[in-house]
């Protein structure tokens, strides 16, 4: 045997050995999602557990890009799961898309992390819309936290009442106001900015304890509980969005959503699942 082939044969056995004896490693499948902030918030600890089973599966979980984008993103394929705030549209569906209900999370006031108080009323809330009460006990401005005019969560806070459609106008119309894109932006503005105030899905506080308040209505704890029970009555609907074809990787980890366990762990970060009662 030549020195050449002496020197081969023991370089050639590792690279063998670090090749697995020139078997390939299996590639992992990919489910990239996306959505509204609250969904995507949501998504964050049951993707953990999810991904611990099914060693094979990579769930990519991107940046929020609000419900239409993700669903654009859904028929272009650049997403496989969209998690949205609203219900699909007629030329949405023609596209292609597949919607499942979701579930329900309690759309709650929401306050920065240093306000005193614990509970407000629906009144109050109200003129502090529309200006009519310009402070907090504490002396600290309210800043409203608005979102843009046709985003679900406008057109959910307005249908509370004819009263608080009326003083979300109002609050439209002031220049002292703060207006967030999305769920995200409206969350870091409420953490960052004393006096701040606006209606959030429980999701989101529930993602970063205690870096805001969330406080009582009307003496009324919003949570999945007192939704259950029939206690509180404002909801932020949230919706799967699929194309019709979806991978196996995909409907694999939708059906972890529907299970017991993939229930279990979306009430206990602010979401009522569909079916449940």
């Amino acid at each position: 045997m030549s020195m050449v082939e002496k020197r081969f044969i023991p370089i050639a056995l590792v690279l063998c050995l670090a090749l697995g004896w020139g078997q390939a490693a299996p590639a992992q499948e990919i489910v990239r999602i996306s959505g509204t902030g609250a969904g995507v918030a949501l998504m964050a600890p049951l993707v953990e557990v999810f991904e611990k089973e099914n060693k094979g599966i990579k769930v990519h979980l991107e940046k929020s890009l609000g419900s239409t984008a993700s669903i654009k993103a859904t028929v272009k394929s650049a997403l496989d799961l969209a998690i949205s705030g609203r219900p699909l549209k007629p030329a949405e569906s023609a596209e292609g898309l597949v919607q499942l209900e979701y579930g329900k999370s309690p759309f709650v006031v929401v306050t920065h992390a240093g306000t005193k108080q614990s509970n407000i009323s629906l009144k109050e809330v109200i003129d502090m819309y529309s200006g009519k009460i310009p402070k907090w006990p504490n002396g600290d401005y309210v800043r409203v936290v608005l979102r843009p005019n046709e985003d679900v969560d406008t057109k959910l806070v307005r249908a509370i009442s004819p009263d608080m459609d009326m003083a979300v106008t109002a609050a439209q119309s002031r220049k002292d106001m703060l207006l967030a894109i999305t769920d995200n932006e409206g969350f870091d503005a409420l953490k960052r900015t004393p006096g701040t105030i606006a209606f959030l899905a429980l999701t989101l506080p529930l993602s970063q304890p205690g870096s805001v308040k969330v406080l009582r209505l009307d003496g009324m704890q919003g949570s999945v509980a007192t939704l259950a029970g029939g206690k509180y009555p404002y909801v932020k609907p949230l919706y799967l969005v699929t194309r019709k074809e979806s991978s196996a990787a995909t409907e694999k980890f939708v059906k972890f959503l529907y299970s017991k366990k993939g229930k279990s762990l979306a009430v206990r970060h602010g979401l009522l699942p569909t079916g449940i009662k």
